[in-house]
Protein backbone atom coordinates (compact mmCIF):
# COMPACT_ATOMS: atom_id res chain seq x y z
CA UNK A 1 0.00 0.00 0.00
CA UNK A 2 1.79 3.09 -0.54
CA UNK A 3 2.25 5.59 1.91
CA UNK A 4 2.13 8.93 -0.66
CA UNK A 5 -0.19 11.47 0.45
CA UNK A 6 -3.16 12.23 -2.22
CA UNK A 7 -2.91 15.31 -3.64
CA UNK A 8 -4.76 18.46 -2.37
CA UNK A 9 -6.62 20.21 -5.08
CA UNK A 10 -8.11 23.82 -5.44
CA UNK A 11 -12.16 23.57 -3.89
CA UNK A 12 -14.95 24.49 -6.27
CA UNK A 13 -16.21 26.83 -3.67
CA UNK A 14 -13.36 28.96 -1.48
CA UNK A 15 -13.41 32.26 -0.10
CA UNK A 16 -11.54 34.03 2.29
CA UNK A 17 -12.24 37.34 3.73
CA UNK A 18 -10.03 40.39 3.66
CA UNK A 19 -8.08 41.25 6.78
CA UNK A 20 -7.21 44.76 5.91
CA UNK A 21 -10.60 46.80 6.15
CA UNK A 22 -10.43 50.19 5.72
CA UNK A 23 -13.36 52.94 5.78
CA UNK A 24 -13.62 55.54 3.02
CA UNK A 25 -11.51 58.68 3.07
CA UNK A 26 -13.01 61.82 3.82
CA UNK A 27 -11.33 65.22 2.39
CA UNK A 28 -10.99 68.06 4.73
CA UNK A 29 -9.45 71.21 3.81
CA UNK A 30 -7.41 73.67 6.01
CA UNK A 31 -3.78 75.49 6.31
CA UNK A 32 -0.64 73.98 7.32
CA UNK A 33 0.23 75.93 10.42
CA UNK A 34 -3.00 74.35 11.78
CA UNK A 35 -1.96 70.61 12.12
CA UNK A 36 -2.09 69.69 15.55
CA UNK A 37 -4.98 72.35 16.97
CA UNK A 38 -8.03 71.70 18.77
CA UNK A 39 -10.57 71.28 15.30
CA UNK A 40 -13.33 73.15 16.89
CA UNK A 41 -12.61 76.78 17.70
CA UNK A 42 -15.20 78.69 19.89
CA UNK A 43 -15.67 82.68 20.14
CA UNK A 44 -17.67 84.84 21.72
CA UNK A 45 -19.34 87.43 19.48
CA UNK A 46 -21.34 90.67 20.64
CA UNK A 47 -24.24 91.56 18.78
CA UNK A 48 -26.80 94.01 19.39
CA UNK A 49 -25.70 94.04 23.61
CA UNK A 50 -25.89 90.61 23.47
CA UNK A 51 -22.50 88.04 23.89
CA UNK A 52 -23.28 85.20 21.19
CA UNK A 53 -21.04 82.08 21.09
CA UNK A 54 -20.53 80.74 18.03
CA UNK A 55 -18.58 77.38 16.55
CA UNK A 56 -16.45 76.83 13.74
CA UNK A 57 -14.18 74.41 12.48
CA UNK A 58 -10.61 74.57 11.35
CA UNK A 59 -11.06 71.73 9.38
CA UNK A 60 -13.99 71.82 6.84
CA UNK A 61 -15.51 69.33 4.37
CA UNK A 62 -14.63 69.79 0.67
CA UNK A 63 -17.59 69.75 -1.25
CA UNK A 64 -18.21 68.44 -5.07
CA UNK A 65 -18.50 71.76 -6.73
CA UNK A 66 -21.40 71.92 -9.42
CA UNK A 67 -20.18 70.34 -12.85
CA UNK A 68 -18.47 72.09 -14.75
CA UNK A 69 -18.27 72.57 -19.02
CA UNK A 70 -15.60 73.24 -20.49
CA UNK A 71 -15.12 73.81 -24.27
CA UNK A 72 -12.38 71.02 -25.33
CA UNK A 73 -10.67 69.87 -28.72
CA UNK A 74 -11.37 66.59 -30.47
CA UNK A 75 -7.98 64.81 -29.63
CA UNK A 76 -8.51 61.06 -30.21
CA UNK A 77 -6.29 58.76 -32.33
CA UNK A 78 -9.24 57.74 -34.35
CA UNK A 79 -10.79 61.08 -35.76
CA UNK A 80 -10.32 61.68 -39.54
CA UNK A 81 -9.19 64.31 -41.45
CA UNK A 82 -12.07 66.08 -42.08
CA UNK A 83 -12.94 66.48 -38.77
CA UNK A 84 -10.09 67.97 -37.07
CA UNK A 85 -10.61 71.66 -38.16
CA UNK A 86 -14.81 71.30 -37.25
CA UNK A 87 -15.45 74.10 -35.16
CA UNK A 88 -18.18 72.92 -32.78
CA UNK A 89 -16.58 72.16 -29.71
CA UNK A 90 -16.27 68.87 -27.67
CA UNK A 91 -18.03 69.78 -24.86
CA UNK A 92 -16.09 68.08 -21.50
CA UNK A 93 -18.40 67.88 -18.60
CA UNK A 94 -17.63 66.64 -14.90
CA UNK A 95 -17.50 66.99 -11.04
CA UNK A 96 -14.74 68.88 -9.90
CA UNK A 97 -13.39 69.24 -6.48
CA UNK A 98 -10.92 71.94 -4.92
CA UNK A 99 -9.56 73.31 -1.76
CA UNK A 100 -10.89 77.60 -1.18
CA UNK A 101 -8.74 79.81 -2.28
CA UNK A 102 -7.62 81.09 1.39
CA UNK A 103 -6.58 77.36 2.15
CA UNK A 104 -3.14 75.40 1.27
CA UNK A 105 -3.95 71.72 2.72
CA UNK A 106 -6.04 68.92 2.25
CA UNK A 107 -6.24 66.78 5.02
CA UNK A 108 -7.57 62.88 4.18
CA UNK A 109 -8.87 60.60 7.44
CA UNK A 110 -9.98 56.66 7.85
CA UNK A 111 -9.88 54.36 9.96
CA UNK A 112 -8.19 50.69 9.39
CA UNK A 113 -9.09 47.39 10.93
CA UNK A 114 -7.06 44.37 11.53
CA UNK A 115 -8.94 41.43 10.94
CA UNK A 116 -8.05 38.07 12.59
CA UNK A 117 -8.35 34.31 11.68
CA UNK A 118 -6.01 34.63 8.79
CA UNK A 119 -5.41 31.12 6.69
CA UNK A 120 -9.17 30.36 7.98
CA UNK A 121 -11.48 30.10 4.46
CA UNK A 122 -15.14 31.79 4.67
CA UNK A 123 -16.29 29.19 2.86
CA UNK A 124 -14.32 25.93 1.62
CA UNK A 125 -16.23 22.53 0.45
CA UNK A 126 -13.04 20.46 0.89
CA UNK A 127 -12.14 20.15 4.91
CA UNK A 128 -8.77 18.90 3.75
CA UNK A 129 -7.94 22.02 1.67
CA UNK A 130 -9.14 24.01 5.06
CA UNK A 131 -7.00 22.10 7.20
CA UNK A 132 -3.83 22.09 5.08
CA UNK A 133 -4.27 26.24 4.97
CA UNK A 134 -4.75 26.87 8.01
CA UNK A 135 -1.93 24.33 9.04
CA UNK A 136 0.51 26.41 6.42
CA UNK A 137 -0.51 29.78 7.59
CA UNK A 138 0.00 29.04 11.01
CA UNK A 139 3.99 27.99 10.41
CA UNK A 140 4.04 31.46 8.48
CA UNK A 141 2.41 33.09 11.50
CA UNK A 142 4.79 32.15 13.54
CA UNK A 143 8.01 32.25 11.45
CA UNK A 144 9.44 36.21 10.71
CA UNK A 145 7.95 35.70 7.54
CA UNK A 146 4.70 37.90 8.27
CA UNK A 147 6.88 40.57 9.81
CA UNK A 148 7.82 41.22 5.69
CA UNK A 149 4.31 41.43 5.17
CA UNK A 150 3.03 44.11 8.16
CA UNK A 151 6.65 46.15 7.72
CA UNK A 152 4.93 46.58 3.62
CA UNK A 153 1.80 47.50 5.10
CA UNK A 154 3.16 50.07 7.53
CA UNK A 155 5.88 51.73 4.89
CA UNK A 156 2.85 52.12 2.49
CA UNK A 157 0.70 53.87 5.43
CA UNK A 158 4.00 56.07 6.46
CA UNK A 159 4.56 56.82 2.85
CA UNK A 160 1.14 58.24 1.68
CA UNK A 161 0.91 56.04 -1.20
CA UNK A 162 -2.99 55.71 -0.35
CA UNK A 163 -3.29 59.32 -1.30
CA UNK A 164 -2.49 58.03 -4.93
CA UNK A 165 -2.64 61.30 -7.35
CA UNK A 166 -2.64 63.97 -4.41
CA UNK A 167 0.46 63.01 -3.30
CA UNK A 168 1.83 63.87 -6.49
CA UNK A 169 3.90 67.47 -6.30
CA UNK A 170 2.89 68.29 -2.66
CA UNK A 171 5.46 70.73 -1.02
CA UNK A 172 4.57 69.00 2.32
CA UNK A 173 3.01 65.55 3.46
CA UNK A 174 2.38 64.48 6.86
CA UNK A 175 1.06 60.92 7.96
CA UNK A 176 -0.05 61.00 11.84
CA UNK A 177 -1.57 57.19 12.76
CA UNK A 178 -3.23 56.73 16.35
CA UNK A 179 -3.20 53.35 17.44
CA UNK A 180 -6.50 52.13 19.34
CA UNK A 181 -5.25 52.44 22.84
CA UNK A 182 -2.28 54.97 22.26
CA UNK A 183 -2.90 59.13 22.94
CA UNK A 184 0.00 59.79 21.15
CA UNK A 185 -0.19 59.60 17.24
CA UNK A 186 3.12 58.39 15.05
CA UNK A 187 3.92 60.87 13.03
CA UNK A 188 5.90 60.33 9.51
CA UNK A 189 7.35 62.55 6.76
CA UNK A 190 5.73 60.99 3.93
CA UNK A 191 8.61 62.20 1.49
CA UNK A 192 11.05 60.00 3.95
CA UNK A 193 9.51 56.64 2.58
CA UNK A 194 9.80 55.71 -1.34
CA UNK A 195 7.27 54.83 -3.74
CA UNK A 196 9.41 52.79 -5.02
CA UNK A 197 10.74 50.07 -3.15
CA UNK A 198 11.17 49.74 0.57
CA UNK A 199 14.53 50.19 1.68
CA UNK A 200 14.92 53.87 2.13
CA UNK A 201 14.64 54.29 6.04
CA UNK A 202 13.50 51.17 6.80
CA UNK A 203 15.17 51.45 10.37
CA UNK A 204 12.77 53.85 11.60
CA UNK A 205 11.65 53.19 14.83
CA UNK A 206 8.22 54.82 14.39
CA UNK A 207 7.88 52.38 11.58
CA UNK A 208 8.53 49.39 13.77
CA UNK A 209 6.36 50.67 16.53
CA UNK A 210 3.20 50.39 13.19
CA UNK A 211 4.32 47.32 12.23
CA UNK A 212 4.22 45.94 15.79
CA UNK A 213 0.56 47.00 15.55
CA UNK A 214 -0.52 45.28 12.05
CA UNK A 215 1.19 42.27 12.86
CA UNK A 216 -0.76 41.86 16.41
CA UNK A 217 -3.80 42.42 14.12
CA UNK A 218 -2.82 39.76 11.21
CA UNK A 219 -1.68 37.07 13.69
CA UNK A 220 -4.82 37.65 16.14
CA UNK A 221 -8.02 35.61 16.11
CA UNK A 222 -11.12 37.52 15.68
CA UNK A 223 -11.71 38.07 19.85
CA UNK A 224 -8.00 38.45 20.84
CA UNK A 225 -5.30 40.85 19.66
CA UNK A 226 -7.58 43.64 18.38
CA UNK A 227 -5.89 46.13 16.04
CA UNK A 228 -7.49 49.61 15.12
CA UNK A 229 -6.19 52.79 13.85
CA UNK A 230 -6.77 56.01 12.44
CA UNK A 231 -4.81 57.95 9.69
CA UNK A 232 -4.94 61.47 8.58
CA UNK A 233 -2.78 62.61 6.41
CA UNK A 234 -1.92 66.33 5.53
CA UNK A 235 -0.93 67.56 1.99
CA UNK A 236 0.67 71.01 1.40
CA UNK A 237 -0.70 71.57 -1.90
CA UNK A 238 -1.54 75.21 -2.76
CA UNK A 239 -4.40 77.62 -2.47
CA UNK A 240 -7.45 76.75 -4.56
CA UNK A 241 -5.50 73.71 -5.92
CA UNK A 242 -7.12 70.64 -7.35
CA UNK A 243 -7.70 67.53 -4.82
CA UNK A 244 -8.59 64.04 -6.69
CA UNK A 245 -11.59 61.95 -4.56
CA UNK A 246 -12.54 58.83 -5.89
CA UNK A 247 -13.85 58.89 -9.29
CA UNK A 248 -17.10 56.81 -9.97
CA UNK A 249 -17.89 53.86 -12.75
CA UNK A 250 -19.98 56.07 -14.82
CA UNK A 251 -20.79 53.46 -17.57
CA UNK A 252 -22.41 54.54 -20.62
CA UNK A 253 -21.95 58.82 -20.52
CA UNK A 254 -18.60 60.58 -20.43
CA UNK A 255 -19.09 62.80 -17.77
CA UNK A 256 -17.01 62.62 -14.68
CA UNK A 257 -19.03 61.91 -11.44
CA UNK A 258 -17.04 61.83 -7.83
CA UNK A 259 -17.49 59.76 -5.26
CA UNK A 260 -18.84 62.24 -1.97
CA UNK A 261 -20.54 61.01 1.62
CA UNK A 262 -22.90 63.53 2.48
CA UNK A 263 -21.60 65.70 0.33
CA UNK A 264 -17.92 65.44 1.44
CA UNK A 265 -15.14 64.56 -1.28
CA UNK A 266 -14.14 61.03 -0.29
CA UNK A 267 -11.23 58.65 -1.48
CA UNK A 268 -13.04 54.74 -1.98
CA UNK A 269 -12.29 52.11 0.87
CA UNK A 270 -11.17 49.84 -1.82
CA UNK A 271 -8.54 52.50 -3.59
CA UNK A 272 -7.08 53.34 0.05
CA UNK A 273 -6.62 49.47 0.41
CA UNK A 274 -5.31 48.30 -2.93
CA UNK A 275 -2.31 50.95 -1.98
CA UNK A 276 -1.56 49.61 1.13
CA UNK A 277 -1.84 45.92 -0.04
CA UNK A 278 0.82 47.68 -2.95
CA UNK A 279 3.80 44.97 -1.44
CA UNK A 280 4.29 42.88 -4.33
CA UNK A 281 8.27 42.85 -5.74
CA UNK A 282 8.32 39.55 -5.90
CA UNK A 283 6.99 38.89 -9.56
CA UNK A 284 9.11 37.61 -11.28
CA UNK A 285 10.76 38.63 -14.58
CA UNK A 286 8.14 37.72 -16.88
CA UNK A 287 4.75 39.43 -17.71
CA UNK A 288 2.07 39.01 -19.74
CA UNK A 289 0.65 41.69 -22.11
CA UNK A 290 -1.61 42.22 -25.12
CA UNK A 291 -0.46 43.25 -28.05
CA UNK A 292 -1.71 43.66 -31.72
CA UNK A 293 -4.89 41.60 -30.65
CA UNK A 294 -2.58 39.06 -29.16
CA UNK A 295 -1.00 37.94 -25.96
CA UNK A 296 2.42 37.19 -25.43
CA UNK A 297 5.22 37.26 -22.81
CA UNK A 298 7.49 39.79 -22.06
CA UNK A 299 10.76 40.45 -19.82
CA UNK A 300 10.05 42.53 -17.11
CA UNK A 301 12.77 45.52 -16.87
CA UNK A 302 14.41 44.66 -13.47
CA UNK A 303 16.13 48.32 -13.16
CA UNK A 304 12.54 49.54 -13.01
CA UNK A 305 10.40 46.99 -10.79
CA UNK A 306 7.80 48.90 -9.25
CA UNK A 307 5.84 47.53 -6.06
CA UNK A 308 2.39 46.17 -7.23
CA UNK A 309 -0.92 44.91 -5.33
CA UNK A 310 -1.26 41.62 -4.54
CA UNK A 311 -3.39 40.09 -7.13
CA UNK A 312 -4.16 35.99 -8.21
CA UNK A 313 -2.07 37.11 -11.18
CA UNK A 314 -0.55 40.62 -10.55
CA UNK A 315 -2.53 42.16 -13.05
CA UNK A 316 -2.32 45.77 -13.25
CA UNK A 317 -5.33 46.68 -15.31
CA UNK A 318 -4.32 50.53 -15.67
CA UNK A 319 -1.05 49.09 -17.92
CA UNK A 320 -2.79 46.73 -19.71
CA UNK A 321 0.06 44.18 -17.86
CA UNK A 322 -0.23 40.92 -16.05
CA UNK A 323 2.88 40.33 -14.17
CA UNK A 324 2.39 36.77 -12.80
CA UNK A 325 1.39 34.60 -16.00
CA UNK A 326 0.17 30.77 -15.72
CA UNK A 327 2.92 28.81 -13.28
CA UNK A 328 4.21 31.84 -11.17
CA UNK A 329 0.24 32.72 -10.48
CA UNK A 330 -1.40 32.66 -7.03
CA UNK A 331 -3.32 29.27 -7.81
CA UNK A 332 -0.46 27.69 -8.67
CA UNK A 333 2.17 28.89 -5.87
CA UNK A 334 -0.59 27.42 -3.48
CA UNK A 335 -1.31 24.41 -4.61
CA UNK A 336 2.89 24.27 -4.69
CA UNK A 337 3.11 25.06 -1.41
CA UNK A 338 -0.10 22.75 0.53
CA UNK A 339 1.21 19.57 -1.74
CA UNK A 340 4.56 20.26 -0.04
CA UNK A 341 6.57 21.33 -3.02
CA UNK A 342 8.79 23.66 -2.19
CA UNK A 343 8.71 27.16 -2.68
CA UNK A 344 10.35 30.40 -1.91
CA UNK A 345 10.33 32.40 0.91
CA UNK A 346 8.98 35.56 -0.78
CA UNK A 347 6.12 33.73 -2.62
CA UNK A 348 4.94 32.18 0.77
CA UNK A 349 4.69 35.95 1.72
CA UNK A 350 2.72 36.66 -1.97
CA UNK A 351 0.48 33.85 -0.95
CA UNK A 352 -0.53 35.10 2.09
CA UNK A 353 -1.06 38.93 0.78
CA UNK A 354 -3.91 37.26 -1.20
CA UNK A 355 -5.19 35.89 1.58
CA UNK A 356 -5.29 38.89 3.33
CA UNK A 357 -6.28 40.70 -0.08
CA UNK A 358 -9.98 38.12 0.66
CA UNK A 359 -12.00 37.48 -2.36
CA UNK A 360 -13.63 34.21 -3.95
CA UNK A 361 -10.80 32.18 -5.45
CA UNK A 362 -12.60 29.08 -5.82
CA UNK A 363 -12.23 26.89 -9.36
CA UNK A 364 -12.13 23.26 -10.45
CA UNK A 365 -12.31 21.00 -7.28
CA UNK A 366 -10.33 18.21 -9.65
CA UNK A 367 -8.23 20.56 -11.40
Amino acid sequence: MSNKKPTITLPSMLSFERKLETSDGLMFAGNWEDIGKDNTVKEVKRINGKEIESTEHIWNHISIGDPRKNRGTKSMYSIMDKDIEKVEPNVAEGDDANLPMDKDTLKVSFSLRLVGSLGAPFACNKPDFADAIQAKVKEFKASDEIDDLAFRYAYNIANGRFLWRNRVGAEEVEIQITIHGEETPLTFNAYDFSLKDFEKNKENEKLATLTAAIKKGLVGDEENNFAFMNVDAFVKLGNGQHVFPSQEMNMGEKKKKLFHLGGCAAMHNVKIGNAIRTVDTWYGTQMMIKAEGKRKTETVDVDIRLPIAAEPYGSVTQHGRAYRPSGNDFYTLMKSWLNEVDIEADQRKYVVANLIRGGVFGGDSEA
